[in-house]
């Protein structure tokens, strides 16, 4: 999602069009309604609803744009170093070069995620991606995990 939000609009213009086109009632999400009817009877389209419903990180039971984008934005765009870099600052709050499971708390205090993820969860995702074993995770780090993650 942090790649999504700060894309080149041009890199998505398919994207966007394609969420568009989705968008039936133009309320700003898809309802899984509206996926089924849009995909159709397509032969992928069992799978495709099933990584679109993955997408509904707020559990909200819509997709909602930048769900969508997250969810459907090519691999190579995903793993380009600037958005990668630009993704890392939004979870590095304090600007130490590091990420720690504080700053991904507040990260995660919004609305959509409010009460998704324990302090333990998080230790325990930080302490997959921690090759050094410090605790916290750097843009070394960030990058690896993000561009297994696109795999």
């Amino acid at each position: 999602m942090a790649i999504a939000v700060q894309a080149d609009p041009n890199d998505i213009k398919e994207l966007k069009e394609m969420f568009q086109a989705l968008d039936k009632d133009g309320n700003g999400s898809i309802s899984f309604e509206e996926l089924e009817i849009g995909l159709g009877d397509r032969e992928n389209a069992a799978q495709l609803l099933e990584l679109l419903q993955s997408a509904d990180t707020d559990g909200s039971g819509t997709i909602n744009y930048s769900e969508f984008l997250a969810a459907t934005m090519d691999a190579q765009m995903f793993q380009r170093e600037s958005y990668l870099k630009t993704a890392f600052q939004m979870f590095d709050a304090d600007g130490s070069g590091q990420i720690d499971s504080n700053e991904l708390l507040q990260l995660l205090a919004g609305d959509d995620f409010r009460n998704l993820y324990t302090q333990e969860q998080l230790d325990a995702a930080i302490a997959e991606v921690d090759d050094d074993g410090n605790g916290e995770i750097d843009f070394n780090e960030f990058m690896v995990m993000m561009r297994n993650a696109a795999r």
